[in-house]
């Protein structure tokens, strides 16, 4: 019986997660109502209500979701004894995101609820960088600072990188943006090494 449960509460975020990122495509975040996502996905308004306070507790677990995502794929991909090459993969795949997502991003770029939706993007990654990064400390990787300071202050250039390249017209090729965020994350675990 808790399978089934179970089963129809991940079909039910399934769901609300699909469409709510297929109308996020075609309208603003702010316009975006609970009846109609739950019209949409064929979800009932009290059930929507059980598992989420409004949108944007919604918005929150699609983008904890996400994260979780790339971190398996990066942790697949990246060399397991390399940070670096572990941070350089997750930017790759949000890139890689970013870019088979352009109406979305545009969408969320459009929306006068930008600033909170990177807000909330920038606490999910901090969290998680951070997590990673204490788990490199207790592996013995060398820091150049804390966990707690080195966390946000990636988070920030990274996001900021971001919003940059799409809100210029993506001024250098993706690979090239790739490559040389990759080379910053090696000259500061190289520097660690060097210092410490």
């Amino acid at each position: 019986m808790e399978k089934k449960q179970d089963l129809r509460i991940t079909k039910t975020y399934m769901a609300l997660t699909k469409t709510f990122m297929e109308m996020m495509e075609d309208e603003r975040f702010e316009d975006i109502t609970v009846k109609e996502l739950c019209e949409r996905a064929m979800v009932r308004k009290s059930t929507f209500y059980k598992h989420f306070a409004d949108k944007y507790e919604l918005l929150t677990f699609i983008v904890r979701e996400a994260q979780t995502e790339f971190d398996a794929k990066s942790e697949s991909e990246a060399q397991i004894n390399e940070p670096a090459d572990y941070y350089a993969h997750i930017f790759s795949n949000l890139i890689d995101f970013l870019v088979e997502n352009k109406k979305l991003v545009r969408s969320a770029m459009d929306s006068s609820s930008f600033p909170f939706i990177m807000n909330l993007l920038s606490e999910q990654i901090i969290l998680d960088v951070c997590r990673k990064l204490k788990e490199d400390e207790k592996k013995q990787h060398k820091m150049i600072a804390s966990p707690e300071v080195m966390a946000p202050l990636f988070t920030g250039g990274l996001t900021e990188v971001i919003k940059w390249w799409i809100m210029h017209g993506k001024p250098i090729s993706e690979a090239s943006l790739k490559e040389q965020v990759s080379a910053i994350m090696t000259a500061v675990y190289t520097s660690a090494n060097m210092t410490k």
